[in-house]
């Protein structure tokens, strides 16, 4: 008797062995399968993938896992997407007592690109489908992270695409506006010397106004390259920048700054096309400017700076100082409000800055120019 109940004892502990010993295994298994279908949903993320791409490249994996069927529609841009993997009805066809219920993901980038996502498994719970629902999540991550990053690329292209309008609409207007003055001193010459000092006069600034005119049009129709920064005689592009203002400065002192050429002829263009209307009123002195280089520092940008007084007229409206840089805020009737804005702003972009302080008789201006680069960058 007591061999017998041994002897049952013995095969139930043996089978309860073998039960656990193949339990074991197969979630060893299935550990595997999910441990290698994670890797590769990870791998597919350091690919770059189009969102768009990623979807069916990952449903194998998905499929593997007991995924059986996903679902994937909304809008791209505009443009309506559905795609789909697997059959609706796979998981009714396979006999088992309920089907597990589905996943629903709402992933959006924004109100140009809105997806839903629906994925059905077929078991209820269990470790089949705790594994799957989280290699799901991951592939809901990778849509994610893929569309976040597509999405921010084209607000980027777009908000730089905006910043460079908004410098070409300037430096037309600026050209436009030199055009004017040439048009006016050739309409108001009186007599024969005066016309011959006009043609002398455009004669002189010609070469300065098409070489403006060439980088306009070579800039219109795609992004220019940016310009790296090079060693520039700052008096002449002080020079060059008041003759094509069609004004006469004094000008004193001379340095040497480290910037890009294209960045420091927009602050100039703009700043003195801005003030050019005033400096060209028939008894307004002539603005004087002054360079005054920094003596070298520890730091590790040298600066040289320009600065020079413009009065305003009594007739000219008067801004507040807070609306002297900000944009689309003018004192003159028909102004775009962006001339000082632009200069400032192409300045700061080459690690200088442009300050005013509002005076009595009109404002002071200070340029801040790189003399060095930095070597910490």
């Amino acid at each position: 008797m007591v061999y017998a109940v041994l002897t049952s004892l013995s095969l139930v502990c043996l089978a309860a062995g073998i039960t656990l010993l193949a339990t074991s295994q197969a979630l060893s298994r299935r550990a595997r399968r999910y441990h290698n279908g994670m890797q590769a949903l990870l791998r597919m993320g350091g690919r770059g993938l189009e969102p768009l791409e990623i979807p069916p490249l990952a449903w194998p994996v998905l499929q593997a896992s007991g995924w059986g069927h996903l679902a994937l529609k909304g809008h791209w841009f505009g443009h309506a997407v559905a795609t789909e993997f697997g059959a609706p009805g796979i998981v009714d066809r396979m006999r088992l007592p309920k089907k597990g219920p589905p996943l629903k993901f709402n992933v959006g980038g924004g109100p140009d690109v809105t997806l839903t996502v629906v994925m059905t498994h077929s078991a209820v719970r269990g470790e089949s489908r705790m594994f799957a629902e989280q290699l799901a999540r991951v592939f809901i991550l990778l849509l994610e992270d893929a569309l976040r990053a597509r999405t921010e690329a084209i607000s980027l292209a777009l908000a730089e695409r905006a910043r460079l309008t908004l410098y070409l609409q300037h430096d037309m207007r600026n050209l436009a506006q030199w055009v004017g003055w040439v048009c006016t001193d050739f309409s108001d010459c009186t007599d024969p010397d005066a016309l011959l000092t006009a043609a002398r006069r455009l004669q002189s600034n010609a070469p300065l106004a098409r070489e403006r005119a060439q980088k306009l049009m070579a800039s219109l129709g795609k992004s220019p390259t940016d310009e790296s920064p090079s060693n520039v005689d700052l008096r002449q592009a002080v020079l060059k920048a008041a003759q094509m203002a069609g004004v006469e400065v004094i000008l004193d002192g001379q340095a040497t700054v480290v910037i890009a050429q294209a960045l420091l002829a927009r602050a100039l263009d703009n700043l003195f096309s801005n003030l050019a209307p005033n400096w060209r009123e028939p008894l307004a002195p002539k603005p004087v400017l002054q360079i005054n280089p920094t003596a070298d520092t520890k730091s590790a940008v040298s600066m040289v700076s320009l600065h020079f007084f413009s009065a305003l007229p009594d007739t000219t409206p008067r801004l507040s100082p807070e609306k002297l840089f900000e944009p689309f805020a003018s004192g003159r009737p028909g102004g775009l409000g962006l001339g000082l804005y632009q200069a400032r702003k192409s300045l700061r972009e080459a690690g200088g800055d442009l300050t005013a302080r509002l005076e009595a008789q009109g404002v002071m201006f200070l340029l801040s120019i790189p003399s060095k680069e930095d070597c910490t960058a």
